[in-house]
């Protein structure tokens, strides 16, 4: 596809280049960390005079004194190994030059994280400034090198009118009209669109997504005397398989690259890729869900920050429990039963923010409506800035008002993560009566670990439909990644202390 994808040759030549400037880079740092000791005579006697204790920092010293070889093989293979699990070289997940430097910035930030942890159990006499000055010059080496590339490539080669390649859309449906968003957004800068072909009389000669649509598809036969094309995109509906093929073999004969899109596909298994199977060419729809080594990174991050997190909240949570037992009679947690992933039952942990006799009947009621209608927060509210929660809720003590309001209630959810229940981030988990009412498009929110925060917590938070927030779900589903989940982490306290449509 004309997507952004990457060459083999850009590919090796990246990964060579990279590996050859993190070297570099290590070796500067250490330099420069051992030009730091060469100071003034004249300085150096008046600090002996003053009796100023330098403890060895001000040392003459060379690289290979300061940081030994080990040192440089354990990032030899540190940093290809954080490159390439953070899809730097994978086109199809660097679909921008932006998130391409995004990937970068990341994979050196826990790669250096990484290695100053190994060093501190290994080569502690290590400089900490040296590692300091290794990631600002890896940084400027690595993003800046790719910055000033991508730059260059505009400037110095920006592509003439008759060098563009030429794209030609068949089909004006609803695959047809995504394909050319995708590309406006994507592809790089020398393709040009032409515009449309489509059978539908309705949609002849009028402008659709900035695109005119040509005529019918039998025009495809002589639009090549007109326009010069280059390659086709064809995007018709399953039903019509044979115009598909007829068209096919018309684009072709006219040395035509033509990329045929099944809306099925398109619309329906977003993970799908060509592939090979058993010697035939098959269409892999992918495997739901997260694939291996999205779940073991997804993993070990959320084990890192949660132990860290319940460490430094420990006092927030004992403060709060303390307020809980103050206010009401009854536990302190409150435990429900909710559906995690693949639809597996879990124990879910909260502080309790009701009564012990609350009845659930009043909810049940409330959830069958929201999702049965697809009411959204003004229909509830009957406000324009409405929210989707119950308000005024009778069942809700005063302490647990606060603490809903603030979302600490779910900060005992952290335990659930530890425990492999839930994710920091990913959809919410739902209840058992709130499933029963799922329509099956709904239920592909089970594919991944439920989350305490998400996309919708950040960008809805009640202040959309449920089928609206189902939608962000499987957005997020979509496009999960490691630095996608530090994004909605980093964005989530912004949102909380908003309180948009919180309660």
């Amino acid at each position: 596809m004309m997507l952004r994808q990457f060459s083999l040759q850009r590919i090796f030549g990246f990964f060579f280049i990279d590996w050859i400037c993190t070297m570099g880079a290590l070796f500067m740092a250490s330099y420069l960390r051992a030009e730091m000791g060469r100071l003034p005579e004249p300085l150096v006697s008046l600090m002996n005079a003053l009796n100023i204790q330098t403890y060895g920092f001000w040392r003459d010293a060379v690289p290979g004194e300061i940081l030994p070889l080990q040192v440089f093989l354990l990032v030899a293979v540190l940093w290809p190994f954080y490159l390439i699990v953070f899809s730097v070289y994978d086109g199809r997940r660097n679909p921008t030059p932006t998130s391409e430097i995004l990937n970068v910035f990341l994979a050196i930030g826990v790669a250096t994280l990484s290695l100053a942890g190994l060093l501190y159990f290994t080569y502690r006499e290590t400089p900490r400034v040296l590692v300091l000055i290794f990631f600002f010059l890896d940084v400027i080496l690595l993003v800046g090198g790719r910055m000033v590339w991508n730059l260059t490539r505009r400037v110095r080669n920006p592509p003439l009118r008759a060098q563009r390649r030429s794209v030609m859309i068949i089909g004006a449906g609803p695959v047809g009209q995504n394909v050319v968003q995708q590309l406006r957004k994507y592809a790089l800068a020398d393709i040009e669109l032409v515009g449309f072909l489509d059978d539908d009389p309705a949609k002849q000669g009028i402008s659709i997504e900035g695109m005119t649509v040509l005529g019918p598809l039998e025009f495809a036969a002589d639009l090549p005397d007109k326009i010069s094309i280059h390659d086709a995109i064809v995007a018709l509906p399953l039903d019509a398989h044979d115009r598909m093929v007829e068209i096919c073999k018309v684009l072709q004969r006219f040395n035509i690259h033509v990329h045929v899109i099944p809306d099925l596909f398109a619309l329906s298994f977003p993970g799908a890729t060509l592939d090979g199977f058993g010697g035939i060419p098959v269409i892999d729809l992918g495997k739901p869900g997260l694939q291996v080594w999205q779940r073991t990174l997804k993993r070990a991050f959320d084990t890192v920050a949660v132990t860290i997190g319940l460490l430094l909240l420990s006092p927030i949570l004992l403060l709060i429990a303390i307020l809980i037992k103050l206010d009401s009679k009854g536990p302190v947690f409150y435990r429900q039963i909710r559906i995690g992933e693949l639809g597996r039952q879990f124990s879910m942990f909260k502080f309790r923010s009701m009564r012990v006799d609350a009845d659930p009947a009043q909810h049940k009621a409330y959830v069958t409506r929201l999702i049965e209608e697809n009411l959204t927060p003004e229909q509830v509210s009957g406000e324009k800035n409405g929210s989707l929660k119950m308000e005024d809720d009778p069942r809700i003590t005063r302490v647990g008002k606060f603490i809903r309001k603030a979302s600490l209630d779910e900060l005992p959810q952290l335990i659930n993560v530890l425990r492999g229940e839930m994710s920091l981030v990913g959809p919410r988990p739902p209840l058992l009566y709130e499933v029963a009412l799922y329509q099956d498009w709904h239920k592909r929110r089970f594919e991944v670990p439920p989350g305490i925060t998400g996309l919708w917590q950040v960008k809805g938070r009640n202040r959309v439909s449920f089928d609206e927030m189902v939608r962000m779900d499987l957005e997020y589903i979509e496009h999960q990644s490691l630095w996608l989940d530090i994004k909605l982490l980093m964005q989530t306290p912004a949102a909380v202390l908003s309180a948009r449509g919180a309660g």
